[in-house]
């Protein structure tokens, strides 16, 4: 048994990775200004609101974080599912891991700016050799809990940044691999610019820290000190863009590149050691979204990224569905 994140570690906080991730069109509602001479307070909102007026853009890709954070008054469920494989030649035989990712990413917008975020996942892990199974585990892991704020707006800066705080729940079962044991924190920033055109592109950067990971070596009490970096660029094209009365259609397509560097435990005999791995990932993947006429969000995507170098999933599979409602009083 080991505790291996990191292939997980880069489909879950992308998707950790930490949070909405997406371009929202840049809309000058300039009659909905003049009706609103109220207040300088109520002016002030609707320009901050000019780069996240309806939702209309898939919130995030699927490797690189986007820094779009949810409308006031608005939530979103995002379901992924992720399948990674690696494959290796052993004394004796051919040896395949597989790993799987269900994850269930919540955000609510307490402003236009503030956000929660909140990740249930559940992890499976499963190595084979010569096809015969040697261990299969499945179970809930590690839940993230965390806040984001939109430090800059595309309307007034250059482009849009995103940065905050992530906490690490230990709820994940040491023993089967799916957990680390340890509560930690991590640390988001993204990064965005919109041209208005066809082409968008997003950067993302996450650090995670979990200070006292137990050993999965059975009998062992040894905790280790695990840290990591991941990394990832997509560059976004729209390839449809149709009204349909009042609600709408589109179609994006990713090319995305990242890496990450992390910890992972290996077991031993008695007590396991810490090492540390590179891996990279290249990721094309297309994504569908419908608008109602009521302002619901309805998008599904898939991705099929693959690893560069000997740590990174040498193929995978990213299916994700997202739903975002926008509720409560809405400005006409």
């Amino acid at each position: 048994m080991r505790f291996r994140p990191t292939f997980i570690l880069a489909c879950w906080l992308a998707a950790s990775t930490a949070s909405a991730q997406t371009t929202r069109p840049q809309q000058k509602s300039t009659a909905e200004a003049q009706r609103t001479q109220s207040s300088d307070t109520q002016v002030k909102q609707k320009a901050e609101r000019t780069n996240s007026s309806e939702p209309e853009e898939p919130d995030f890709a699927f490797v690189a974080s986007g820094p779009y954070t949810q409308l006031r008054n608005s939530i979103q469920l995002i379901h992924q599912f992720s399948y990674g494989t690696r494959r290796f030649a052993e004394l004796g035989g051919s040896r395949k891991d597989d790993e799987f990712l269900f994850s269930l990413r919540t955000e609510y917008g307490f402003t236009d700016r503030w956000e929660l975020d909140v990740i249930t996942p559940a992890v499976g892990t499963r190595e084979r050799l010569n096809g015969q199974a040697l261990t299969s585990d499945f179970g809930y892991g590690d839940s993230v809990l965390g806040v984001r704020y939109r430090l800059l707006n595309e309307g007034r800066a250059p482009f849009t940044l995103t940065m905050g705080p992530k906490f690490i729940l230990p709820t994940g079962d040491v023993s089967r691999g799916t957990g680390s044991g340890s509560a930690g924190f991590a640390w988001d920033v993204t990064a965005a610019k919109d041209w208005n055109g066809p082409v968008f592109l997003y950067s993302s950067m996450n650090y995670r820290a979990l200070p006292s990971a137990d050993d999965p070596t059975p009998g062992s009490t040894r905790q280790f000190a695990l840290h990591s970096l991941s990394w990832a660029t997509a560059l976004g094209l729209r390839v449809l863009e149709r009204q349909a009365g009042d609600a709408k259609h589109d179609a994006h397509a990713f090319l995305e590149g990242g890496g990450s560097w992390g910890h992972e435990i290996e077991s031993g005999t008695t007590v396991g050691f810490r090492q540390a791995k590179l891996s990279w990932v290249f990721s094309p993947g297309i994504r569908y979204g419908f608008l109602t006429a009521r302002k619901t969000l309805i998008e599904i995507g898939v991705a099929t990224p693959f690893g560069l170098g000997p740590n990174g999933p040498k193929r995978a599979l990213v299916l994700q569905f997202q739903f975002e409602w926008l509720f409560g009083n809405r400005e006409e």
